[in-house]
C-alpha cells in the first residue's frame, strides 16, 4: 500500500471528517450528560408505557430507565449506526464513484501506480476515519458512564463500538463493490442507502410481523444490534457475518474494477 496514496485519500475525507465526528461526538456527549436528569426525574419508563411491548422491543426503547436502555434508546438503536453507516457510504462514493465520474480518477492512474493500490488505500482510508469516529464516539460514551456514575460495562461499550464500526464499514464496502463494478455516484449511493434502510426496516419491523421474524436475521442491523452488544458483549456469529460481507464486497470491487474501463469525463 502506498503511503502517499493513503494520505492523499486521507486529506480528501479531512474537512468533512472532522465535522462527522465533532457532530457524532457532540451527539453523544449530549446524551450522555442528560442522564443525570433524565433518571432522577423518573419519566423514561412512563413515556414508552402507553407503547406495545413488541413496538418498544422493536425500536430499541426497552428498560428506558436503565442507563443501558437509555443509551440504546436515545444513541445505539438508530442514530449512530444509521449515522456511522452514512459516513462510511457518503466518503466511499466520493473517493471512488465520484472521483471517476469528475475524471480525478483517469489522472490519477495515468501515474505509474496500480488500480489495486488506488482502490485499496481509498477502502484503508475510509475505515480509518470510520475507526476514529467510533473510538472517538466510545471514548466519550466511557468515560461519560464513568462521571455520571451509569455503570456500564468496559466489555459492553467496546462491543458496541465494534459493532457499530463493522456495520458502518459494511455499507461503504457494499458502496465500494458498487463503484468498483462502474455504477455511477448516484446510483452507488442510491442503492446502498436503500440497503442501510431495508435493513434497518428488517431488523426493526419484521419481527412485528407473526411468521416473519426469522426473516429479520438476514439484516446487517440484526447481525450488528440484534445481541445488545452494549449489555451483552461481543456477538460473534454476527461480527463474522459482517466481516465476511466486507471481504466479499471489497473483493468484488477490486476485482470488477481492474476488469474495466475507467470512465473518462
Amino acid at each position: 500500500m502506498s503511503l502517499e496514496l493513503l494520505a492523499r485519500a486521507l486529506g480528501a475525507q479531512r474537512r468533512s471528517g472532522v465535522i462527522w465526528v465533532i457532530c457524532l461526538v457532540a451527539l453523544a456527549a449530549s446524551v450522555v450528560a442528560l442522564w443525570p436528569s433524565m433518571s432522577e426525574s423518573g419519566s423514561l419508563d412512563a413515556m414508552v408505557a402507553g407503547l406495545s411491548p413488541e413496538l418498544v422491543s422493536a425500536f430499541g426503547l426497552a428498560d428506558l430507565g436503565s442507563p443501558v436502555g437509555f443509551l440504546n434508546g436515545n444513541l445505539y438503536a438508530l442514530l449512530l449506526p444509521l449515522a456511522f453507516s452514512a459516513l462510511g457510504i457518503m466518503h466511499m462514493t466520493t473517493l471512488t464513484a465520484g472521483d471517476e465520474d469528475a475524471g480525478r480518477l483517469e489522472l490519477l492512474l495515468a501515474l505509474p501506480v496500480s488500480r489495486t493500490q488506488v482502490y485499496v488505500t481509498r477502502v484503508a482510508a475510509v475505515a480509518i476515519v470510520l475507526a476514529f469516529a467510533n473510538l472517538a464516539v466510545g471514548a466519550v460514551v466511557g468515560l461519560g458512564g464513568a462521571a455520571f456514575d451509569m455503570n456500564l460495562g468496559g466489555e459492553g461499550v467496546t462491543a458496541a463500538t465494534v459493532a457499530l464500526f463493522l456495520l458502518a464499514l459494511f455499507h461503504a464496502a457494499l458502496a465500494f463493490g458498487l463503484a468498483g463494478a462502474g455504477l455511477r455516484a448516484s446510483a452507488v449511493s442510491g442503492v446502498s442507502f436503500g440497503v442501510l434502510m431495508l435493513g434497518y426496516l428488517g431488523h426493526a419491523v419484521l419481527p412485528l410481523a407473526e411468521g416473519l421474524a426469522d426473516a429479520a436475521l438476514a439484516s446487517p442491523w440484526e447481525w450488528a444490534l440484534g445481541e445488545h452488544p452494549l449489555e451483552n458483549g461481543f456477538d460473534a456469529p454476527g461480527l463474522g457475518a459482517l466481516g465476511v460481507g466486507i471481504v466479499v464486497f471489497t473483493a468484488v470491487g477490486l476485482i470488477a474494477v481492474r476488469r474495466r474501463t475507467i470512465r473518462t469525463v
